[in-house]
């Protein structure tokens, strides 16, 4: 058996109190491919925490029939610091109350490490360019308790073959994020997940987590070097879609995709065809509040809506006349609505919805489409 637990030491903010992570590892007598996966970097994102839970034990059965290849890390929670966040029993993980920003916002960006390399040497190998990745990670500061986070995470991942972090949003069907590059597998991901939507960019905008990992090889692939990290954002629903027969399924999910890349030696399960769409992020309308009110969708998640079609109202509570006191919200796209608020009570401009088109759109906002 390979599985072992590592607990690694962070920084604490305050007198008398620890954190740290767990770290379960499964390397495999067989070679294979590295296969990095988390949860919770934004910490009050909570389905992948119980999907992980059943995945590791899932693994830890076929690593005692030694059906696992390569080298598989897990990290169950990977943001300690953002699950302490509580305020009137509220976790407010998104953004740390360090100052320090977006907890998945403002990672580094190593591509000056892989042209240093390419330049030093044309004929480096795909190994060379990931000790050198190794390195620039050891060098990282550490010198809050974020930063030390970020580069005890970076330090776990940046030489995976393949990075997968699992998120979710308010209310919302399973959706992927993914490099343009990498479409075959982003994919073949989404049949596994059961995912319908798969959403492709070439830079995201403002250096998540996923960005960190396949830049490099991005920077370097005019030399003929394959972008060597498969890396994805998974969205698993919304944040109350937390249960252990969702989290069964995606932890079976997971798994299937792991077989379909060899890594794990056991047959798939439980897969379903899945009509995917997949389409440029840059598709993607950000349905914004047309007035301040209550939120009424007239259209579900998962349904198609046509460009120009009514998906939603927002009632005017200060109306003298209730029955007319509504402002519509139509569809600036062709699409599928895939993600939906669970605030009702609006400002005019929030941002309500999410839905993925065809056909790229005007950001008039600035900024990336899907900044918030």
């Amino acid at each position: 058996m390979s599985h072992t637990v590592e607990q690694i030491a962070l920084k604490s903010s305050s007198p008398g109190t620890q954190r740290f992570l767990k770290v379960h590892k499964f390397k495999a007598a067989t070679p294979g491919p590295k296969v990095y996966m988390q949860a919770a970097l934004h910490a009050d994102e909570w389905p992948g925490l119980l999907t992980l839970q059943h995945l590791i034990a899932e693994l830890i059965e076929l690593d005692k029939r030694n059906l696992l290849r390569g080298e598989i890390v897990i990290v169950p929670y990977a943001n300690p610091i953002g699950m302490d966040q509580r305020i009137n029993g509220v976790v407010l993980g998104r953004h740390s109350f360090s100052a320090e920003g977006n907890f998945n916002r403002h990672w580094p960006d190593f591509s000056a490490v892989t042209k240093g390399l390419l330049a030093k040497d044309p004929q480096s190998s795909v190994e060379q360019y990931r000790q050198g990745l190794r390195e620039a990670v050891a060098l990282l500061p550490t010198h809050t308790p974020l930063a030390e986070l970020k580069a005890t995470l970076l330090a776990l991942s940046i030489d995976a073959d393949i990075v997968l972090d699992l998120h979710c949003d308010l209310q919302a069907l399973v959706h992927i994020y993914a490099n343009y590059r990498q479409r075959q597998e982003s994919e073949l991901l989404a049949q596994c997940m059961r995912s319908p939507i798969v959403l492709l960019e070439d830079e995201p905008g403002g250096s998540p987590f996923d960005a960190a990992h396949i830049l490099p090889w991005i920077a370097i692939e005019s030399s003929g070097c394959p972008v060597s990290c498969f890396t994805a954002t998974v969205e698993l629903r919304g944040f109350a879609d937390v249960d252990d027969e969702l989290a069964k399924a995606d932890a079976q999910g997971l798994l299937n995709f792991l077989t379909a890349r060899d890594i794990v030696q056991a047959p798939a399960k439980d897969m379903i065809e899945t009509k995917v769409l997949t389409t440029d992020l840059e598709a993607v309308d950000s349905v914004r509040a047309t007035a301040t009110g209550i939120l009424c969708w007239t259209k579900q998640l998962g349904e198609w809506v046509e460009k120009g079609e009514l998906i939603a109202q927002v009632v005017n509570l200060e109306s003298d006349t209730p029955a007319q006191g509504r402002t519509a919200i139509y569809s600036r796209t062709q699409g599928m609505l895939f993600t939906t608020n669970i605030a009702k009570l609006v400002c005019e401009g929030d941002n309500v919805g999410k839905i993925a088109g065809t056909q790229v759109l005007k950001n008039e906002a600035g900024g990336g489409l899907l900044s918030l």
